[in-house]
């Protein structure tokens, strides 16, 4: 029996819809995956890995500003002798991505970036970046152009790219990253982490209501105060806007929409929870602020609902515009409004829509299989390269 590749994969923390790609991965490759650290503060899901087989380990770590340090990464490099390096870029694992490149070059072993960051930005520091002491605002902005200098030296010395989508691509190429170097994928969220609704029928105080969804953490990035806005906008007695998810702005978003009895906090939601309020939605908002890519968009379709979507998610790509939902500028309550009412105004256009969902192939939203076949060609790539 051939030998299995062995590889090893640097990720930021447990993320319950990257463990089935792992999982995946694990079948072709002899596979370890380093975690940087278990979770963030504001993440509330579970990091359980239970029903998983893949090889892992949680890295020891200390906080250096934004960045985590894992001292012993190094130590874990020299025990095991990995043919492939893979890092998924994150600002706070930078340091660690260093030393696993430097110690890949000593070794002269191949190395793979998962990329699918254009800006140089730190969320979270992002307070830091409007405060008005001017020691935590010159942090921001050294932490900062820290970040940015490193990611211009670092990525001539990768042997390929995985990229999320042809918005990362097109930032890799201005970069001067050959073409030939990157292999752009689809995020596609797991199926298996998507459960069926258990509703048959909207709750009796739903009933006679048009719903419109939203489900993420409720932060600054999502945009969802730019989502109350536009929902007070339309002054509708007809028309339910329930928010799903938790964070630090909540009691800041509860204070704006505290005069519209129609938004509705449900918390956190996941599972078939989530499923439920996605079964009962007419459609879906995201009002992000910045995303890498936007699982919820995947989300959406999986469950047959067209999205109203701002420009700075990547996943914005999965949409085609007035036939799957709409793309807004962020930032934008009046833009917002707009799409929603005309959705709201418009019954033909959005049972077209949805039917038009329907018929999105799961090999685009769902199919683990398509973003494990950007990693084989990425890897492929980087070791054909090097004979």
């Amino acid at each position: 029996m051939k030998k299995k590749l062995k590889v090893m994969i640097l990720h930021n923390i447990i993320s319950p819809y990257r463990n089935p790609l792992f999982e995946e991965l694990s079948k072709k490759y002899d596979l370890t995956v380093y975690f940087c650290k278990e979770n963030d503060a504001e993440r509330k899901w579970s990091t359980k890995l239970n029903d998983y087989s893949f090889k892992h380990k949680i890295l020891l770590h200390r906080n250096l500003g934004p960045f985590v340090i894992n001292h012993t990464l190094k130590k874990e490099l020299k025990e095991k002798d990995f043919d492939v390096y893979v890092v998924f870029e994150n600002p706070e694992s930078a340091f660690s991505t260093k030393k696993v490149l430097r110690y890949a070059k000593e070794q002269n072993k191949k190395f793979i970036l998962v990329n699918g960051r254009r800006d140089d930005e730190i969320y979270s520091l992002r307070e830091m970046k409007e405060s008005k002491n001017p020691i935590k605002k010159s942090f921001y902005w050294f932490s900062k152009l820290t970040y940015k200098n490193y990611r211009e030296k670092i990525y001539k010395k990768f042997d390929s790219f995985t990229s999320y989508c042809n918005a990362t691509t097109k930032h890799l190429i201005s970069k001067d990253i050959s073409q030939s170097k990157i292999f752009t994928g689809i995020q596609n969220y797991p199926e298996s982490l998507l459960l069926k609704p258990i509703w048959k029928e909207k709750p009796k105080e739903f009933k006679d209501k048009k719903i419109i969804f939203h489900i993420g953490y409720l932060n600054e990035r999502k945009g969802v105060n730019y989502l109350i806005e536009a929902f007070n906008k339309l002054n509708r007695t007809d028309t339910i806007l329930l928010i799903a998810g938790v964070g630090e702005d909540e009691k800041k978003l509860k204070e704006l929409a505290k005069d519209n009895k129609n938004i509705i906090f449900l918390g956190y939601k996941d599972g078939v929870e989530k499923a439920n309020y996605y079964s009962i939605a007419d459609f879906f908002v995201f009002p992000t602020l910045y995303d890498v890519w936007g699982y919820v968009v995947a989300e959406s379709f999986y469950y047959g609902k067209p999205i109203i979507c701002t420009d700075k998610a990547e996943a914005k790509e999965l949409i085609e515009e007035g036939k799957t939902g709409f793309i807004v500028p962020d930032k934008n309550s009046d833009a917002l409004a707009e799409a929603m009412k005309r959705l709201l105004d418009n019954p033909k256009l959005l049972a077209e829509m949805k039917e038009n969902v329907k018929k999105i192939p799961k090999s685009k939203i769902v199919d683990i299989k398509t973003t494990v076949k950007t990693f084989e060609n990425a890897i492929n790539y980087a070791l054909e390269k090097g004979k």
